[in-house]
């Protein structure tokens, strides 16, 4: 009852993805990984009931799957902190699975009488293709849990240099991922129950579930850190700098000015600020830069990061709208939101920070 639950549970979350509006990348991604995992639990049902005699290649193609679930823990944390599209050249990543299934070609071409006398004994003829599928699975799930954890931990790192509100982003949801994959691999390595390994991946797949729909709506929203899914073409010229910190960024002294003075002029004129959600890379695309760049001419032409320069601007936004006449009737948090805060803890960190006392010391001078 408890796999078929989780079977249950599994098809259905990737019928919500795969039916949710405004899919990105990484619901494709989640739904694969989440298909596989049903068809993981599927094949090891009908194994734990003896029914491998009437579907062996596709109980035994379940032995090898596990050797996906690193690949796409690895490609939906890459996809969820990284605005570059996916590529085909990613795919590579589940190599090593077909590579595994190969070795066993001569087990999927046997008979079926065959294929079930090998069942019968336990993979006998098989042995080293075995043990290299085994240890394959271990490797893998060490590898990519621990590279899917460093992509994270840099991204939030210098999420500041990406993201002009960072209060609401959700890291929880991929870290409880990580979390749970590693777990998993835990009792792979340690426990030879596979019972309770796939146990636990029934837990993993109800508490998904619920996470997904109840805390951060992963079924049912966009929830991508970044809504633009392409890089802006580069279009400033290229030679040497000398910052020494952009030493192989290539952009010229005339390139850093010029993208300042668009900058600043963008900035001024057409306030992109007050999107609450914007990011460096929304802002690149309307300047028609690399986020790379733009990120490098804020950090050396403003000494400010990304998170830093717009909320200053926001702050300025705010100081020049409460002493309109027409802003009288409306609060301070009302005024700030339409300035493109969206908490008011945000809104009081900034404010101190640029002008050394509370919202509130303020009002009180006012």
């Amino acid at each position: 009852m408890l796999y078929l639950s989780g079977i249950f549970i599994a098809f259905f979350l990737t019928f919500l993805l795969l039916t949710k509006k405004g899919k990105s990348s990484a619901d494709f991604i989640l739904s694969g990984w989440l298909l596989v995992i049903g068809i993981n639990l599927l094949a090891h049902y009908l194994f734990l009931t003896g029914q491998y005699a009437k579907y062996p290649s596709f109980v035994f193609l379940g032995f090898t799957l596990p050797l996906v679930y690193g690949p796409f823990l690895y490609l939906y944390v890459k996809k969820q902190t990284s605005p570059n599209p996916f590529s085909l050249k990613q795919l590579l990543h589940f190599l090593p699975f077909v590579i595994c299934n190969l070795l066993f070609v001569s087990f999927y071409t046997a008979s079926f009488n065959e294929r079930l006398n090998i069942f019968k004994h336990e993979g006998r003829g098989f042995n080293v293709e075995m043990l290299l599928r085994l240890y394959g699975i271990y490797i893998s799930g060490i590898v990519y849990v621990a590279i899917s954890f460093l992509i994270l931990y840099k991204f939030r790192k210098n999420m500041v240099q990406q993201f002009s509100n960072t209060e609401r982003i959700n890291f929880n949801w991929l870290l409880y991922l990580i979390i749970w994959i590693g777990m998993i691999w835990g009792l792979v390595l340690f426990n030879e129950n596979a019972n309770i390994i796939y146990g636990a991946v029934v837990i993993f797949i109800m508490w998904l579930g619920y996470f997904g729909i109840k805390q951060v709506q992963v079924f049912n929203q966009s929830n991508s850190f970044f809504s633009a899914e392409k890089v802006v073409e580069v279009i400033v010229n290229v030679t040497d700098s000398q910052d020494k910190k952009y030493q192989k960024s290539g952009l010229t002294k005339e390139s850093i000015e010029d993208i300042h003075t668009r900058l600043l002029i963008v900035l001024n004129e057409e306030k992109p600020f007050i999107n609450p959600n914007l990011t460096l890379n929304e802002l690149a695309e309307l300047l028609k830069v690399h986020p790379n760049y733009l990120s490098q001419v804020i950090n050396s032409k403003e000494n400010k990061n990304f998170y830093e320069l717009i909320n200053e601007k926001r702050i300025e936004e705010f100081m020049h709208k409460i002493i309109q006449p027409d802003s009288k009737q409306y609060t301070f948090l009302a005024i700030a939101f339409e300035c493109g805060f969206n908490s008011k803890t945000s809104f009081n960190r900034n404010f101190k920070k640029y002008t050394g006392v509370t919202p509130t010391e303020y009002q009180k001078t006012f």
